[in-house]
Parts: structure tokens; sequence; C-alpha cells
């Protein structure tokens, strides 16, 4: 019978960086320009824009029971309509305060994320476009601040989140005063 040996101290820390992430170098000074430009393909983009979408639906659906949560006689109603389309209503004592459709356009018409203030099958007309844009380090959304003309909305590079919150603050504009 052969005894047990231990791995060496060598080999357990070969093993123990292994599974660190890269970033766990010895602390100690460095640079903090390690950015290197970035390229993103069209499909990088189509699914920065699909995971977009998708972000958004959840945050619309989540937001508007939320909403109906904190406040007496407020409803909200949100469909899927298919993979590339929903639909969001608010209802205030059961009257209808503000409707909207969110939707994918295709690459000859409208492809962002676009938002109508109704509910429509349609996808030739649209209140405001989010389009998927890049630099060098990330990608973004972009508002064409069509909906801005009247709202003084900021049309800089938009996360999910903020894609998200343009929306909803677009769909909700009516319950709240004006600021």
């Amino acid at each position: 019978m052969t005894p047990k040996t231990s791995p060496s101290v060598a080999t357990r820390s070969v093993v123990a960086e292994a599974d660190e992430p890269r970033s766990s170098f010895p602390a100690g000074p460095r640079s903090s320009n390690l950015a290197l430009a970035k390229a993103f393909t069209e499909r990088d983009k189509d699914r920065f824009k699909r995971d977009s979408f998708e972000y958004m639906a959840r945050f619309f659906e989540n937001s508007l029971g939320e909403l109906a949560a904190r406040n007496d006689g407020i409803e909200g109603d949100f469909r899927r309509i298919d993979a590339d389309r929903f639909a969001a209503v608010v209802y205030k004592q059961g009257q209808t305060v503000s409707r909207c459709t969110v939707f994918l356009g295709d690459h000859t018409f409208a492809g962002g994320i676009a938002y109508s203030a109704s509910e429509t099958f349609a996808s030739n007309s649209y209140n405001e476009l989010l389009s998927v844009e890049a630099d060098d380090q990330s990608m973004f959304l972009r508002s064409m601040g069509m909906a801005a003309m009247g709202g003084g909305r900021d049309t800089a590079k938009l996360t999910q989140e903020g894609a998200a919150e343009l929306y909803w603050g677009m769909l909700i504009e009516r319950l709240q005063p004006s600021r």
C-alpha cells in the first residue's frame, strides 16, 4: 500500500489560480488606462437589440404590477402579442388613461425598438424609436428624440434600464403631475 501524497504547494497554487478570475493579480500600482477598442458585429448588435427588448418587456410587466399595488384605483394590463411585440395599458378607476405598443422593427423600416402610443399591430408608425449604436467600448441604445421635442428628454447613450425608463415614462406621463 502506498501512502497518500498531498499535492505540492506549487500545484495547489496553480490550481487555485486557474479557478480565480483573470483580474485577481497581486495588489499594487497599475495603470487605469487598460481599455482597448472593441469591434461589434451586426450579430452582436442584433442580439443586444433582442436582449434589450426582452428586458423592456419584463420591466413593463413588473412595473405595471407594482404601479397597481402602490396606487388605489390603478390597474395595468400587459399583453405579449408575439415574440417581437407587447402592449401595455394603464387604467384609472377602470378607464383607460394610457396605452402603448413596443415592438422590434425590421431592418427595412424602423430597425430598432419602437414605441407607439396606442395598441397596434402595424409597424409603420411610431412615436419614438431606439436604435442600437456602439462606440469603441460598448453597445447602447439611442433615442431618435421624437418624443423629446415636447418633453425635453435626453437622447444620450442609454442602457437597457435607461431605455425602459424612457418608454415607461412616456406611458405613465399622463398619470403624473407636470414637473
